[in-house]
């Protein structure tokens, strides 16, 4: 019962109530927490997401630095063992997969491993296909809805 309350605190506190944080100085608290080595693999992709889209609004959503587009989002984690990319969207991560067999993968997300090579240039095209989606792109996920 006592955890009934509390999630219901957390809904009814305002941005929170989405796991949204939209202080701009989250994402910074985000990183000074990592270790070194990862955080510079987060900087780095934090840098080509800002670079790419400069106009997404950057919040700290779900625990994790998540950056919107006119209804798009990606957004990036680190966890105990990786540093994750989530798109929700196995559409939108398809061509890099094909690229990249070796890297872990999920339905919509990318895991690098610390040791794992971080191919920036060709997830900038993961980037692009999360916050600006193409008609193709967008059609393949519609068709999958629908099965």
């Amino acid at each position: 019962m006592k955890r009934v309350r509390t999630m219901k605190r957390v809904r009814a506190s305002g941005s929170h109530a989405h796991g949204r944080d939209d202080d701009p100085q989250a994402i910074v608290r985000y990183l000074a927490r990592l270790r070194e080595a990862r955080r510079e693999r987060a900087l780095a992709l934090h840098g080509l997401i800002v670079s790419l889209f400069p106009q997404a609004a950057v919040s700290l959503g779900h625990r994790m630095p998540t950056y919107r587009l006119g209804g798009q989002f990606v957004a990036w984690a680190s966890t105990s063992r990786h540093l994750a990319l989530y798109t929700c969207s196995a559409e939108r991560i398809a061509g890099f997969r094909a690229h990249h067999p070796e890297i872990e993968a999920g339905a919509g997300c990318l895991r690098f491993r610390d040791g794992a090579r971080l191919p920036l240039a060709d997830l900038a095209q993961v980037v692009k296909n999360a916050l600006a989606p193409g008609r193709a792109i967008l059609a393949r996920e519609l068709a999958r809805r629908r099965r």
